[in-house]
């Protein structure tokens, strides 16, 4: 399995391929972000689209990421992540190494209970802290 980054040029021809997988991480359960705004968002250039690809060109995964700077740290931080093909300690590994091209020294991803479980087995992220929120 291997993580490319997608060019913003090529999003609409590979959308179809890598939405389920939105859908699938419960993306829009947040009300935070649909998968079409999550798109709109990954096509101007403000959130990076990596696909896990197999030996025969198949997209098995995809994660949405963006970097953004805090005080100590620049922070790759997950919107959103599924598919077994990056859910993967090896191949989650690649996404980290492209996390470093673009400055990050740590990865961040908002989670539920259940996710968090999947993303520390399979990726080796770990609980830094719970968030609460209340609608105003």
């Amino acid at each position: 399995m291997k993580v490319q980054i997608v060019a913003t040029t090529y999003i609409h021809q590979i959308w179809d391929k890598v939405e389920p997988y939105f859908e699938a991480a419960e993306l829009e359960g947040t009300g935070d972000c649909t998968t079409c705004q999550l798109k709109l968002q990954i096509v101007s250039g403000s959130v990076s689209l990596l696909v896990a690809v197999d030996d025969d060109g198949v997209i098995q995964g995809a994660a949405a990421l963006s970097v953004q700077n805090q005080p100590n740290h620049r922070v790759a931080v997950i919107t959103a992540m599924g598919g077994k093909g990056i859910v993967d300690a090896e191949v989650f590994e690649q996404v980290v190494v492209w996390a470093k091209s673009q400055g990050a020294t740590k990865i961040r991803a908002w989670a539920k209970d259940s996710q968090a479980r999947l993303y520390r087995q399979k990726a080796g992220l770990i609980t830094t802290m719970n968030v609460v929120e209340k609608l105003i």
